[in-house]
């Protein structure tokens, strides 16, 4: 459900040790097209090299004159995700190892992350796609947050993709898609979680949620598409403190966040006189 970066790293990363000669470590890495490397005294992690550092150096010096420290540990259940913020709040970084058991098992370069991300990029929207709601609210849940998620639904989109061509359908998607990025704050998470159904994830209470909902559902409606299709948007929002609230599965009780807007906006698409629907995500009860 959320990836762990033990799924993604190169687990045949290069070795070297500090006393050995750059001119030889530069040979390997051309010969063999290393990024990088961990750098050993013994059997204790001490440093990184780079092909950055290799370019430059003097091919008669030795590894420990060159290497840097610019890397970081990390155990092997932290997610993709989590590292990503990782090389983001530490721009100098250059590397993060992996480790299992205090013994390090794998590398991970901003380059191959940049390329795992990817995966997870709607090829459509370019929005992120699910695994980025899961892990973010699995992050608030363990801050112990208000959590509120917004699950947005297209009304007859079906009814869209037969008359206008699947072309058009996509066009409104990707309409869509950037309505809500402008509509929405920094301190939101907003995803395709899939086909015409996108989400929002906050750490607003119940009232705020649906104003920012009517926002979205007025946006939408009122856009001028292409052919004068005509879409609009169901909402439902799942609301849940998190402050006092002792969780045995985080996992599941994620699935059933989610779940629980999900069946709001189905809600909301049966109501006739309004089309955003909250559910107390603790009482199940309908605001």
């Amino acid at each position: 459900m959320i990836q762990r970066v033990l799924d993604i790293i190169d687990k045949n990363f290069y070795k070297v040790d500090v006393l050995d000669g750059v001119k030889k470590v530069q040979e390997i890495f051309y010969q063999n097209n290393i990024e990088c490397s961990a750098v050993y005294d013994k059997k204790k992690l001490v440093g990184v090299l780079t092909l950055r550092e290799l370019g430059i150096a003097n091919p008669n010096r030795i590894v420990a004159d060159v290497m840097t420290n610019r890397y970081i540990c990390v155990g092997s259940e932290t997610s993709t995700w989590e590292i990503k913020n990782l090389f983001d709040f530490n721009q100098n970084i250059d590397v993060i190892f992996v480790e299992y058991n205090s013994k390090v098992v794998g590398v991970i370069t901003k380059s191959q992350l940049k390329i795992e991300l990817g995966r997870h990029i709607d090829l459509l929207t370019g929005l992120y796609k699910s695994d980025y709601l899961f892990y973010n609210i699995n992050s608030l849940i363990e801050q112990r947050k208000e959590v509120s998620l917004i699950f947005i639904d297209l009304n007859n989109f079906g009814y869209i993709d037969k008359k206008f061509g699947h072309i058009n359908g996509d066009k409104v998607l990707k309409i869509v898609a950037d309505l809500l990025k402008k509509n929405i704050q920094p301190d939101n998470f907003l995803c395709r979680y899939a086909g015409d159904e996108f989400a929002i994830l906050t750490t607003y209470n119940a009232n705020k949620c649906k104003i920012l909902s009517k926002k979205i559902v007025t946006a939408i409606k009122d856009y001028n598409y292409p052919y004068n299709i005509p879409v609009s948007a169901s909402v439902g929002i799942a609301c849940c403190n998190f402050s006092d609230r002792i969780i045995d599965d985080r996992i599941e009780t994620i699935r059933n966040l989610v779940n629980v807007a999900s069946l709001a906006s189905t809600k909301a698409k049966q109501n006739n006189n309004d089309h955003i629907i909250i559910e107390d995500f603790e009482t199940g009860i309908t605001a």
